[in-house]
């Protein structure tokens, strides 16, 4: 049983990542195994030590200290993964685990207190993103007068849209995009263009 032990350790200390093997070295395996118990013993009885002079041994006649006296009831509470009281006690009034009301980068609202556009933002300068800094009634003056640029500028580009000549068809059908039926490829300008490619 003790051999199968040993032979369990050196498997365990080398997937930890020492070089230990049982069939190329098994004195220094032994050795290693008697150290690891004689040091696991010794972490076990200083535990044990360290609990038993906090907390004192309830075998023994010895009267408890007050601080523990106190801090004992008869009431039994139960708790959940999260710590949240299950059992036991009367319900407290349930806090949010967030931070309410934090107003940051100079801001007068919350994160989230202004939608638009499927977006959330501030409502004291009307910014979309998160960690900007407030600028205030100037930010919401900038961000109306790009919005009504843009606007002009698409307006402007749908009432102007230029018809494009025949010849720059020709031109754009030889980048990939759509190629015509009737396109005629000067055949002394290709034959010119592969001699040097190639």
């Amino acid at each position: 049983m003790e051999f199968k032990q040993l032979n369990i350790h050196a498997w365990e200390t080398f997937d930890k990542g020492q070089d230990i093997h049982m069939q190329a070295a098994p004195s220094q395996a032994e050795l290693l195994y008697k150290n690891y118990k004689v040091i696991k013993g010794k972490l076990k009885s200083h535990t044990k030590d360290t609990i038993l002079e906090k907390y004192g041994n309830a075998a023994t006649d010895e009267d408890l200290s007050m601080e523990l006296l106190l801090g004992q009831s008869e009431r039994q509470v139960e708790y959940d993964r999260a710590g949240r009281i299950t059992k036991g006690q009367e319900k407290a009034l349930p806090r949010s685990k967030y931070e309410e009301d934090v107003y940051i980068n100079n801001h007068t609202s919350v994160w989230g207190s202004w939608w638009k556009d499927h977006h959330w933002g501030y409502k004291c300068c009307k910014q979309m993103i998160r960690n900007s800094y407030c600028i205030g009634a100037a930010g919401i003056e900038v961000a109306e007068a790009t919005t009504d640029l843009m606007k002009a500028n698409i307006t402007h580009k749908e009432a102007t849209k230029e018809i494009t000549s025949p010849m720059e068809e020709k031109r754009l059908a030889t980048w990939g995009t759509d190629i015509p039926d009737d396109l005629v490829l000067n055949e002394k300008l290709l034959a010119e263009v592969l001699k040097k490619v190639n």
